[in-house]
């Protein structure tokens, strides 16, 4: 019987996937990151419009997404070729809601 890798199937699929844990935007928080890069406009089952942000923290790689509108207007103007950078993200309280910005 053939193994499925004997196969030789190639789908081409243009959807960048980070093949790393999934955490919480919490467990990266007032931690210096390395943002190595990102994928916009993801459909999650909390939205349209989330970006995923892939980074390395402790020695690690790891994936978070976000909807924060401050984290995805400094991805979308961070030129390509400065990835990755180093930043901090720190959280604030506004009212009832919390906003996430790099530092």
């Amino acid at each position: 019987m053939k193994r499925f890798s004997d196969l030789n199937i190639k789908i081409d699929d243009d959807r960048k996937i980070f093949e790393c844990p999934l955490v919480s935007i919490t467990e990266v928080i007032n931690c210096e990151i390395e943002v190595i890069e990102f994928v916009s406009e993801v459909k999650t089952k909390h939205g349209d419009n989330r970006y995923i942000v892939m980074c390395k923290t402790q020695g690690r790689e790891v994936k978070f997404f976000t909807n924060s509108s401050n984290l995805k207007k400094v991805l979308d103007v961070v030129d390509k070729n400065d990835f990755p950078f180093l930043a901090t993200i720190k959280s604030f309280r506004i009212g009832r809601g919390i906003v996430y910005k790099f530092i």
